[in-house]
């Protein structure tokens, strides 16, 4: 057998012990762009007239430039834009003339390669074709037309024309134009530091973002527009009053934040006269940024005074639309009986407030400051409905509830004290946002899939009435699931009170006042179990994580059950039988469940790593848990590499001698060595 060279040894040893920091496959929220995808041009066999864009390419010649843009967003992979691919080019070239003369630019973005892009322009299948003129998106070309040459040709032909494209310029460019500024410095894209040694450049950026200050009214976002923020500003607009203002905090040269620029400025546009945008530049604010503790580019962060909440969304502009009109309701209100029934069909958990007359200010107080970070989660409440009360058995004021699904959780407070206690109110509010059937998002992901065994159902929007049909039975699965568990660790503490009293019992028997202390002071304490949370994602619009993460495509497969257990890096497809697990077989999923909680090695789970990761998380639990056999495994590879160096010295050393040769190769007439 042959053995491996002493270079071939070293490296392997590297590579294992530099991969032990090796994480493992990505979640929604690190992103689904496929690393192994090919480059993103896509060939047509010819030479076109297309543009092919990344993530800087579209921000400069798209966001910042002029003129009009008509982008093809794709993947390499897709059926359908290989088919297109043709026609496209061709499209491109035959009309090259005509688009030249109105300023009117094909392009393409490899969604496969650009997938942050993407997914800011909300591309959710494949082509999808975008309209942009002067830095705005204009139009998406209707997924109910046709095609073909001739449709493409005619749509193209009617946005050539200057008097056409229904769009007027950006409201920012209108403002700046009456204040006397740069629609650029107004969008935060040109920096003050980019002119080297001319230090009158960066007081002008500030006091232009005064003078539109100036025109701030008492209506929310006048203009449309997001306005960029100073460190003065700031304290006077945002933390020195109580409007709500979103603000994104970015840095021109940050590709992510380059890419953000459109919807925000979309965003602005949709707010305009409700909510306040604003933009804070950090390389101009950097103390004020500082201040933020930003933990990266960009960071979007909704103000209400000096409070705030970060926004860890999509970046989609209906994303941050939701958002924005989440943070506009965020305010607490009184309810009655009646209302409540109504917000009850239309939400999915929410916090309810029961007070009295005798309800402290210091109570109300602290409820205040919960409402903030509750945006984007769950409704807040207060009520003083007998009805109410009775309906979920309080009888006591102040009390805070959490229904989801018409199932109360109780806030335990022991005292005044800890219903003051914005923070441990929060605390576990937190418990108890998520719904019984969440919708995994990159916001949520963690949240939802880390520290407990998760049943995901992997389902088709496309497909309503089996969309809804899954959701339902899921949702049934998960009730059923939690019923039983509440049943079981009620029967778990009858058991132990039963056995406490039957040992006090013994122990006054026999007079044993030992015993008997000893008996008294038992507590009930319910055995460990693996926590389990279900939830639900969009088969489509994840749809590149999921095949590479669990290998399903809703597309090819139809709708699926995984169970996942993000913390051991394994998940389950399969039922005890051999049959994959559908989400409309109630029965199934929780039969399976149960089999992998109670012998998870009984169906024999995947992984979502490599190998070779795998390889590399085994060595590092062997080293959590028994550091002296790691430190062995270290020995042991190193004595195997000092025997393999020694015989190969040996060696080496008696063939030099019995040759009688130089080690050094002669260069004697300057030829090369060989």
């Amino acid at each position: 057998m042959r053995s491996l060279s002493p270079s071939s040894l070293l490296f392997l040893i590297g590579l294992i012990l530099s991969a032990l920091s090796v994480s493992a496959a990505p979640s929604p929220a690190e992103g689904d762009a496929d690393s192994s995808a090919p480059a993103a041009t896509e060939s047509s066999g010819s030479k076109d007239a297309t543009i092919d864009l990344d993530a800087a390419s579209f921000s400069s010649q798209v966001t910042n430039g002029q003129g009009i843009w008509w982008v093809k967003h794709f993947s390499p992979y897709c059926i359908h834009c290989k088919a297109i691919a043709p026609v496209w080019s061709q499209l491109s070239n035959d009309l090259a003339s005509e688009a030249e003369a109105a300023g009117f630019h094909f392009a393409n973005i490899d969604c496969a390669a650009n997938g942050d892009l993407c997914d800011a322009h909300e591309v959710a299948a494949y082509p999808t074709f975008i309209l942009y003129q002067d830095g705005k998106m204009v139009e998406r070309y209707p997924s109910t037309n046709a095609r073909n040459y001739d449709a493409l040709k005619d749509y193209a032909l009617n946005h050539m024309k200057t008097d056409s494209v229904a769009y007027t310029k950006g409201t920012t460019e209108a403002v700046a134009t009456e204040t006397g500024m740069k629609a650029e410095n107004i969008e935060g894209v040109e920096s003050a530091k980019t002119v080297a040694g001319d230090e009158s450049v960066a007081p002008k950026e500030n006091s232009n973002a005064e003078k539109f200050d100036a025109t701030t009214s008492t209506t929310p976002n006048p203009n449309g527009v997001s306005v960029p923020l100073t460190f003065s500003s700031f304290t006077r607009l945002v933390t020195s009053t109580r409007d709500g203002y979103f603000i994104k905090f970015y840095v021109p040269w940050c590709s992510h934040c380059q890419a953000l620029a459109p919807a925000w400025l979309e965003l602005a546009g949709q707010m305009q006269g409700r909510l306040n945008i604003a933009e804070v530049n950090c390389d101009e604010e950097t103390r004020l940024c500082k201040d933020a503790r930003l933990r990266g580019y960009p960071s979007l962060m909704y103000f209400l005074g000096t409070e705030r909440v970060e926004y860890d969304g999509l970046r989609g502009v209906g994303d941050l639309v939701a958002f924005a009109n989440k943070a506009l309701s965020a305010r607490v209100r009184s309810v009655d009986a009646t209302e409540f029934e109504e917000i009850e069909k239309k939400e999915e958990v929410i916090f309810l407030y029961f007070y009295d007359e005798n309800t402290a200010k210091e109570d109300f107080d602290a409820l205040d400051r919960v409402a903030l970070p509750l945006i984007g989660h769950a409704p807040l409440f207060t009520t003083t409905s007998a009805i109410l009360a009775s309906r979920f058995r309080v009888t006591t004021f102040p009390r805070l509830v959490a229904i989801s699904d018409g199932r109360p959780s109780y806030y335990t407070a022991l005292s005044p004290k800890d219903m003051r206690d914005h923070l441990k109110v929060l605390a576990w509010m937190k418990t108890v946002w998520l719904p019984i059937l969440p919708e995994l998002s990159a916001a949520n992901s963690h949240e939802i899939m880390q520290g407990r065994t998760v049943v995901l159902g992997i389902l088709d929007k496309s497909k309503e009435e089996e969309f809804d049909l899954s959701k339902k039975e899921l949702k049934a699965a998960a009730l059923e699931w939690m019923d039983r568990r509440v049943g079981e660790e009620k029967a778990e503490r009858q058991n132990q009170r039963e056995l406490k009293e039957m040992k006090i019992e013994e122990a006054n028997d026999k007079g044993d006042e030992k015993a008997l202390k000893e008996a008294q002071n038992m507590h009930i304490v319910l055995s460990p179990r693996r926590e389990v949370g279900f939830a639900w994602v969009d088969g489509l619009f994840w749809e590149r994580w999921l095949q590479k993460t669990y290998g399903i495509d809703v597309r090819e497969t139809g709708q699926r059950v995984i169970i996942n257990d993000e913390d051991n890096k394994a998940y389950w497809d399969q039922t005890a039988e051999g049959p994959p697990i559908v989400p409309t077989s109630r029965q199934a999923v929780l039969d399976t469940l149960r089999t992998v909680i109670n012998n998870r090695n009984k169906i024999k789970p995947k992984s979502t790593t490599s190998n070779f990761v795998n390889f590399v998380n085994t060595i590092k639990q062997i080293g959590a848990g028994y550091p002296f056999a790691l430190v062995s495994f270290g020995i042991g590879i190193f004595l195997v590499i000092a025997w393999h160096w020694k015989g190969k010295i040996r060696r080496f050393s008696r063939s030099v001698s019995g040759s009688g040769h130089s080690i050094i190769p002669s260069s004697a007439g300057g030829g090369k060595f060989d």
